[in-house]
Formats: C-alpha cells, structure tokens, sequence
C-alpha cells in the first residue's frame, strides 16, 4: 500500500501542471493584419498579469495599451468555452487560446473581429521580461509562419514596453 501511494505522489508530481497566474510581460506579437500590431496599433498589448479562477473557467488578463504615447490599463475576462478556448470582448470580439506554457514562457493563439467584420489572427508570446533568445526566435518565426502569417509581421513588444510595471 505504501509503495502505491508513493507511486501515486511521484505521478502527480510528474504530472503537476505550470500555472498560467501570475506576473508577465509581452514579448513578441504576430498578426495576418500587421497594422493592428505596430506601434501605437490597437492590439499590440503589454500583458502585466494574468489570473485564473479555480477551474480556469474565468482567465481575467490584466495589460496596458500606449496610444498617443499615453498607457492605458486594462482588465478583461475571457470566459472559457465548451472547445477550450476563451472569449472576450476588447476591440471587438476575441477568442483565444493558451497553446503553449512554461514557467517562463507562454504562447496564446488569438483571432479577433472588431467592430468592421475584420478577421485579425494573432500570436501573443509572453514571458517573465527576458527577450527571447535566438533559439527561441526561429521556434516563434517557424510557429508563426505555421499559422499563415508572414514571419515579417512579428513584432519585438518588449522593446518597445514603456508602460509601468
């Protein structure tokens, strides 16, 4: 009996899954729709927090928009749907999904339909504020250009990232 429970303790903790909560900043952000992303463009957000309710039924993603050269803080909810993904409403409507999670990095597919029926589709890669090394440049340009959109179109955001902390 021991040895089973001993067993069962060391496949949970195998197993124990990275939570998404917590402090990040944005690295990098992709888009179809690059004027969406550039400076100063409506999407192009710097990510300072995420939440997750118990079950993660609820994400409430905290960040900052600079338009004008002026931060804007922002809250929104993104509520789980039946397909694992979430939807929220910022700029439109947004559906999104956490496709890739470490304890320093994590990777959102997102696609985004505002208010004039334009379809935007987004990668968001976050991070604990160090920029993305070399290695991990080419998997993000190779992840991006496997969702159809143009390894150009990826935008260095921490760079750019003057909005408080």
């Amino acid at each position: 009996m021991v040895k089973f429970l001993l067993l069962a303790l060391a496949f949970g903790l195998a197993h124990a899954q990275v939570k998404i909560d917590g402090n990040w900043v944005t690295l990098a952000i992709a888009a179809n729709n690059v004027d969406k992303v550039v400076l100063e463009g409506p999407l192009r957000v710097y990510v300072r927090e995420i939440t997750c309710n118990e079950e993660c039924s609820e994400m409430e993603i905290t960040f900052y928009v600079n338009l004008n050269g002026q931060c804007s803080k922002t809250k929104v909810t993104g509520y789980k749907q039946a397909d694992g993904s979430y939807r929220t409403q910022y700029e439109g409507d947004n559906k999104f999904e956490l496709t890739y999670l470490t304890a320093t990095h994590a990777v959102f597919k997102s696609k985004n339909v505002d208010r004039a029926g334009t379809e935007t589709n987004l990668i968001f890669i976050l991070g604990k504020g160090e920029p993305l090394t070399e290695e991990a440049h080419r998997k993000v340009e190779a992840y991006v250009e496997k969702h159809n959109i143009p390894s150009e179109n990826l935008q260095d955001v921490l760079a750019t990232d003057t909005c408080p902390m």
